[in-house]
């Protein structure tokens, strides 16, 4: 096993190769709630500017105290001249304090909806986008990965949006408004601010350009881990089976520990911004206190006039550290969110949305000079051309990777074709909305699947509007009638993600019943009754066969036993079709399939 395959490039994929762009790009879905932004700004506007208020008003209370003492002759009592003294500045206190609050809670509140609002649309688009992705995108990409950028990575991105961001633009807007009155007050003293305050800055760019990177290798870490973590609980069966337990279990821990170094590092150097930047504001705090201190005594400035500078050194060093600590998030947001557009940009399947659908009727199907590879490398499938008429059932065999359910897929338009056409009833399906086409064509997989919810809503996936009545035929029709009334609740009867309670075959014919109710002009049955008992078997064959009277069908299968009474018989080999016929006619020609159906049934 190659463990390394887990460890990606993260220069090159998970730190952002473009941190402008992707930013535009959140900005421009931020503008689709801009009046919300525009109210949240001009709150965080107010509740800044009245929170600037508040050191002015404390330093002329100060002024007016002090002024008080100078001026007191013992004609007043001591409390009512100190009230007299500060009942504006605190008046102004309490005023600026409200205002302040109350502008604070608006932001927090529209901040919230923002964030969510934008949260639901990357998870909308997402969704969508999921349905609109090829098979190829799934081939190659894991499904833990793709869970992680859906989970992990849009939960920075949400996390930043509602609380990162608000504190970034309560933090310019209170920085900006502190050094316009220390500049006001007193510009010789705001120089040494200044210097404390460019090297804050220095600090914080340093430092982000660390957390940039360990937080891209916590992304990329946390991402494998977890498609690890989804492929051995996926395959937990098969890793017992073959004692692979150990095995996994290292694989998993060195990508558990790969995990815990990044998270660890994205950490430390998150945790380490907030003492380092506090630390150098407060020797810049200490500094100021010193000279203001001196400008006081010399009679530059007064007392409260200090008081008020040393006040707006706190508010200018609290804010700083604040926007530090939100630029190395951001950093973990815009590697997130770099993902999630990359995610948002790949190719769609091509929607052919010139013809109709509904002109599939007769089932025609035609394959005319297809060419078709998995990669550009390598053609499975070159030059293949076939005629299945109306309601003639075409059995496809062959060996494992000849190319059988690559010939239904291109029928199913999961891949794009390298060259050549297949029409259905005359029309390219190429030009057919893939979604309507997709409805006239019934399919039956190997492997199944079944979703949370009652057998009926399972049976009626395909077409949700199914009444009751319908529902049990095509249950009988399938064969699985009889098992499901004997389940306590019927159909009615609740199955989980892993549908316990009943086998791997009764899914099977579930599935089967599934695709009869849809009533489709073709139907696509890839070894269909693979995990069914022989005398199942026999009866889903008798089934089928009345459900493909006046269908066009195609049945992939192994066992040969199945397919003797298909009109047309195609082997597939290396991605051709080597041999065609009948069964009789086959046989007689004494090629492949005669090869086939002897090595099946000789020893018998």
């Amino acid at each position: 096993m190659d463990r390394n395959k887990n460890k990606k490039d993260i220069s090159n994929e998970d730190i952002p190769q473009n941190t402008g762009a992707t930013v535009k790009r959140l900005l421009n879905r931020l503008a689709r709630q801009k009046r919300r932004l525009i109210v949240a700004v001009t709150a965080t506007l107010l509740s800044s500017a009245a929170f600037t208020v508040l050191p002015l008003a404390v330093g002329r209370g100060i002024d007016s105290l002090v002024a008080a003492v100078r001026s007191y002759d013992g004609s007043a009592g001591i409390i009512p001249t100190a009230v007299q003294a500060l009942f504006l500045p605190v008046l102004f206190i309490t005023a600026a304090s409200l205002v302040s609050g109350l502008m604070s809670y608006v932001q927090q509140y529209i901040i919230a909806s923002v964030g969510e609002e934008l949260t639901l649309s990357f998870r909308n688009d997402i969704s969508a986008k999921l349905n609109r992705l090829p098979l190829r995108y799934f081939d190659a990409h894991q499904t833990g990965e793709v869970m992680s950028r859906v989970t992990n990575d849009l939960e920075k991105v949400s996390a930043v949006m509602q609380e990162g961001l608000p504190q970034l633009v309560s933090s310019v807007f209170t920085i900006l408004f502190a050094v316009i009155t220390m500049l006001i007050l007193s510009p010789a003293l705001f120089l040494v601010v200044l210097v404390s305050l460019t090297i804050s800055t220095a600090a914080t760019g340093y430092v982000s350009a660390l957390a940039q990177r360990a937080y891209g290798e916590n992304l990329a870490s946390m991402g494998a881990l977890t498609g690890k973590i989804e492929e051995v609980y996926a395959g937990n069966r098969v890793v017992k089976i073959f004692n692979q337990q150990r095995e996994m279990l290292s694989a998993a821990e060195e990508l558990n520990q790969r995990q815990y170094r990044a998270q660890r590092n994205a950490q430390f150097v998150d945790f380490a911004i907030y003492p380092t930047i506090r630390a150098l504001g407060q020797l810049g705090f200490i500094v100021t206190a010193v000279l203001g201190g001196r400008m006081a005594l010399g009679g530059v400035i007064t007392l409260g006039t200090v008081q008020a500078f040393l006040q707006y050194v706190n508010q200018i060093s609290e804010p700083v550290t604040g926007a530090a600590y939100v630029v190395t998030s951001l950093q973990a947001a815009v590697a997130g969110a770099e993902r999630v557009f990359a995610l948002l940009d790949e190719e769609e399947e091509s929607p052919g949305e010139e013809g109709a659908a509904s002109s599939i009727t007769e089932g025609h199907v035609t394959f005319r000079n297809v060419r078709f590879g998995y990669t550009p490398e390598r053609e499975l499938i070159q030059n293949l051309n076939l005629e299945v008429r109306p309601n003639e059932m075409v059995a496809i065999v062959g060996p494992t990777g000849g190319g059988k359910t690559t010939l239904v897929n291109l029928l199913m338009r999961f891949y794009e074709l390298n060259g050549g056409a297949i029409s259905i009833d005359g029309q390219d399906i190429a030009k057919m909305p893939r979604q309507e086409m997709r409805r006239r064509i019934g399919m039956v997989l190997q492997d199944t699947w079944l979703f949370e919810g009652t057998i009926a809503e399972n049976i009626a996936y395909g077409k949700r509007d199914a009444t009751r009545e319908e529902i049990v035929a095509a249950a009988k029709a399938a064969c699985c009638d009889h098992f499901i009334r004997t389940l306590p609740q019927g159909y009615d009867t609740i199955l989980s993600g892993e549908a316990a309670g009943i086998s791997q075959g009764q899914m099977q014919l579930l599935t089967i019943a599934r695709a009869m109710l849809t009533d489709p002009a073709i139907l696509v049955l890839d070894e269909a009754t693979s995990s069914v008992d022989t005398r199942t078997e026999m009866e889903i064959q008798k089934a089928m066969a009345r459900l493909m009277h006046g269908k066009t069908s195609f049945v992939i299968a192994h066992r040969l036993s199945t397919i003797r009474n298909a009109g047309l018989i195609l082997v597939v080999r290396d991605g051709d079709i080597v041999e065609r016929g009948s069964h009789e006619e086959l046989l007689r020609q004494n090629g492949f399939y005669a090869a086939l159906y002897r090595s099946q049934f000789e020893a018998a």
